[in-house]
């Protein structure tokens, strides 16, 4: 008998996982920079707050059920997962750098221009993070599937 939850942190020490840790690094620091800023950009923040969710939820799935990492059709369902939250940031990265913009050209406010910057710079690396481990899943996913006769 084989216990429910299969709790190993090991998961941390990979690539991916080290994946994972960054971008709900770099997701939290532009969240709080935002806050901390009062800067008004909702579509990147509700784009950001979904994805730090998805990513916290994916990471504790992924460490109470290590045997999850082995199957292919979870790496394939995080392949699904990683594009489209490598689209959200794409996308959350656009709005967070026109709020950057407007707070720097348009209403000089130094303030919640540093808070926008942050989160510029911290989507923008949450953006290549995502991507990075988009990659890394799609080499995972072919080379599980080409070896794997069962």
């Amino acid at each position: 008998m084989g216990s429910i939850i299969e709790f190993d942190t090991g998961y941390l020490n990979t690539t991916a996982g080290k994946y994972k840790i960054s971008c709900l690094t770099l997701g939290a620091i532009g969240l709080v920079a935002c806050s901390i800023a009062r800067v008004g950009g909702r579509q990147y923040v509700s784009l950001a707050s979904f994805a730090f969710l998805v990513t916290a939820i994916l990471l504790l799935i992924l460490i109470c059920k290590a045997s999850l990492r082995q199957s292919s059709l979870w790496l394939k369902v995080e392949v699904v997962v990683c594009v489209i939250l490598t689209i959200c940031y794409i996308v959350a990265s656009i709005d967070i750098f026109r709020v950057c913009w407007y707070y720097l050209f348009d209403r000089f406010d130094l303030g919640p221009f540093i808070g926008s910057l942050i989160a510029t710079i911290c989507s923008i690396f949450a953006t290549l993070t995502y991507a990075s481990d988009t990659a890394l899943k799609c080499r995972e996913s072919s080379g599980s599937g080409s070896t794997s006769n069962v």
